[in-house]
């Protein structure tokens, strides 16, 4: 196995790193995440937990409500003139930290920057954008290269930047950054942790907490133990099996809602030979699709949910939870059916015993390396086995970005079906649109990428849906792209001295948490 013992290595390396302290200061909200930023560049990095952090400095121009609902942010408004224009209407009252005023020209760089920039993550979204123009002192013109009748959503992708002040500082500019947002930076330790501070000309509503620290604590149990103890105010993702201890402690309970994330297994179909996870030589079986549906056969999630999550999570149908526009009801799950799943391996001349890498993170989702383990238990039925590789998300998602694979289990969450699509099933044009960008399985099927361009420029929802469902449906029940399995509930762990709700989308935002009555 290659790289095998390496990972190994450093996954108990990470795993031995359980005794954080956090001190918490006098009047200081912190807030314990499972993972940390990896980058505070706005637009170099689009994952949940790093967004999280940078957010609270930056801005977007739209955002979702905790109602799931699109809400102006740093836009006030936008018009539709024709199938390629766009205006979007800017806030003039708004005042980067450093106490210049933002400009449509600051908005116009950042659109341009977040669309074109060859490094921008956010490209997957707002790649349409071409042109970004000032028309007066409050509107810019955004022209897109096709039509895209979900700009306003897409905007969500970007935040906005000094122009100025970058183009004179270049990457510096990220040492101190400069944003609109409720609060300014003070420090920052890759991956560890950020303080901030309210900033105190803030457009908007000031927040109840002038000083802020948000902290990384990978280890479940760590984060629920600094939260007892009064370290922390809210700790994310507390693992099911802590629930009665946190609502048992008298300090602090649990606040859970359904989220948009799919957790989702996946396998190299690409490449015929060489693939990364098996032994030198070994013929890939996911070239062939039946082999993709035999696992998708093999594996309980009844059983999963119900045992590894603990009921914190529902069976998932399909790619797009049911909030999105691109959720089909008619879409029902294959039935577990272990002999099934062997008939189908047998059809497609796959030999076992058959040894692959299964590669998971132990340090993103809810329970993600015990769901590994579970899988692999499954996987044995069908004469497979399976070596589990858990690593931390620092090293599993550059691994992923290698194509350094034959089997992974990953997450994706997203309130939109076409950006969705783009980047998980549409052929990678990482040089060109950006589509494709985290298509590490290098799925391409020119009939789903028509699809998804066709569904893009949809002005009208129904008929964008029932593209959106036809897409999805090649994608998942003819090719076997991806495996869905469950969506994870929200859950954080809320000290009794605050008042915190989770958010469907996972972000916590420091400017939601108010102190308890």
């Amino acid at each position: 196995m290659k790289r095998f013992w390496l990972l190994a290595l450093l996954t108990f390396s990470a795993l031995s790193l359980t005794s954080v302290t956090v001190a918490q200061e006098d009047d200081e909200l912190v807030i314990a995440f499972q993972g940390g930023a990896v980058t505070i560049d706005p637009h170099g990095r689009n994952e949940t937990t790093t967004l999280g952090w940078q957010r609270h400095i930056f801005e977007p121009l739209t955002f979702f409500a905790p109602d799931g609902s699109l809400i102006p942010v740093l836009a006030t408004g936008w018009e539709n003139i024709d199938e390629l224009t766009w205006h979007v209407d800017i806030r003039t009252d708004v005042l980067f930290h450093d106490g210049t005023p933002m400009t449509a020209a600051d908005v116009a760089f950042s659109m341009i920057r977040a669309a074109q920039d060859p490094n921008s993550q956010m490209r997957g979204g707002i790649g349409q954008v071409a042109e970004a123009s000032v028309i007066d002192e409050d509107t810019v013109e955004v022209i897109t290269s096709s039509p895209d009748p979900l700009l306003p959503r897409n905007l969500e992708r970007v935040t906005i930047m000094p122009q100025a002040l970058f183009e004179e500082q270049g990457d510096a500019f990220f040492e101190n950054p400069i944003g609109t947002g409720p609060y300014t930076f003070v420090s920052w330790l890759t991956g560890d942790n950020l303080v901030l501070e309210a900033f105190p000309d803030y457009w908007g509503e000031q927040p109840d907490f002038a000083n802020v620290r948000l902290v990384n604590i990978p280890n479940g149990a760590t984060r629920v133990a600094a939260l007892l103890s009064g370290e922390v105010d809210i700790a994310e993702k507390v693992l099911p099996q802590d629930f009665e201890r946190v609502n048992n402690s008298g300090v602090a309970t649990i606040s859970q809602t359904p989220g948009q994330r799919v957790i989702y297994f996946a396998m190299d179909f690409e490449r015929v030979e060489g693939s990364q996870g098996m032994l030198d030589g070994d013929p890939n079986p996911f070239v062939d699709v039946r082999a993709r549906q035999a696992v998708y056969q093999a594996i309980n999630v009844d059983a999963i949910v119900a045992r590894v999550m603990g009921g914190a999570a529902t069976v998932a149908s399909q790619f797009d939870p049911p909030t999105n526009e691109g959720y089909n009801p008619a879409i029902e799950r294959l039935p577990y059916d272990v002999e099934a799943a062997s008939a189908l391996l047998a059809e497609a001349g796959v030999e076992t015993p058959l040894r692959i890498r299964l590669d998971a993170p132990n340090d993103r989702y809810l329970n993600d390396a015990l769901i590994a383990q579970a899988i692999a238990g499954m996987l044995a039925d069908i004469g497979f086995e399976v070596e589990v590789n858990t690593t931390p998300r620092a090293v599993f998602f550059p691994q992923l970005n290698e194509f350094d694979f034959t089997m992974f289990l990953a997450g994706w969450g997203s309130s939109n079906t076409v950006q969705t699509m783009r980047n998980l099933l549409h052929t990678r044009d990482t040089e060109g649109t950006g589509f494709g960008g985290t298509n590490r399985i290098r799925h391409s099927d020119p009939d789903v990428d028509a699809l998804i361009a066709e569904a893009g420029a949809a002005f009208d929802p129904e008929a964008r849906q029932q593209l959106l469902w036809e897409a999805m449906g090649i994608a998942q029940l003819e090719n076997f792209a991806y495996i869905p399995l469950h969506y994870e509930n929200v859950i954080a762990g809320v000290s009794d001295d605050v008042e915190y709700t989770a958010r469907y989308n996972e972000y916590i935002f420091a400017a939601e948490v108010s102190r308890a009555e």
